[in-house]
């Protein structure tokens, strides 16, 4: 495993139109922030989530190693990457337009609608893009202090019927992705 360099650029996703007045309901004060496991790269998240699924998918379940992954859904707009001077013990100073591949992230297609990125040096997943860049998914693993944070607590599983053991909650719970026409699972 390589070493971060010393001094890396700091970036941020500018993929989609930037956050207007009519998107009011999905912004609020609170900023979330968390880093990867070595700390090389953090992520800011601005607002609330559109949504925090728990995805069962054998995609998610293997990427991650875990039986499910948990994942704020936002607006790309939302979010913020930036590439930590871990040895100068703080954020780079200067900051430029962020990329798909840097030399602090490495990215993954792990279907024709999903990109996921990573540290490149822990390997922790940061965050993936979706609905062609528009949305994003930060993992709630990713964030500090969560736990208590009543807009970060689940709405529901996704791609249930794909799942390797039970979840007796209240939320709801769908065969395959959440959205509008989505059909909820029904048991087995």
């Amino acid at each position: 495993m390589a070493a971060p360099s010393a001094r890396l650029q700091s970036m941020s996703i500018n993929v989609g139109a930037e956050v207007g007045a009519d998107d009011a309901s999905s912004v609020d004060a609170v900023t979330r922030t968390g880093t990867c496991l070595c700390g090389a790269v953090s992520v800011v998240l601005t607002g609330k989530p559109t949504a925090v699924s728990i995805c069962h998918c054998v995609i998610c379940r293997k990427l991650s190693g875990a039986p499910f992954s948990a994942q704020a859904l936002v607006k790309a707009t939302q979010v913020s990457v930036v590439a930590n001077d871990i040895e100068g013990g703080g954020d780079a100073a200067s900051s430029g337009e962020f990329s798909s591949v840097t030399p602090s992230l490495t990215s993954y297609a792990s279907s024709p609608a999903v990109e996921r990125h990573r540290c490149a040096s822990c390997q922790s997943p940061v965050y993936a893009t979706l609905a062609k860049g528009k949305m994003a998914a930060v993992p709630l693993a990713m964030l500090d202090a969560v736990r208590d944070d009543a807009a970060m607590a689940p709405t529901h599983h996704m791609y249930y019927a794909d799942r390797i053991m039970d979840v007796p909650d209240h939320l709801p719970k769908y065969v395959k992705s959440a959205g509008r026409q989505a059909e909820l699972w029904k048991g087995d």
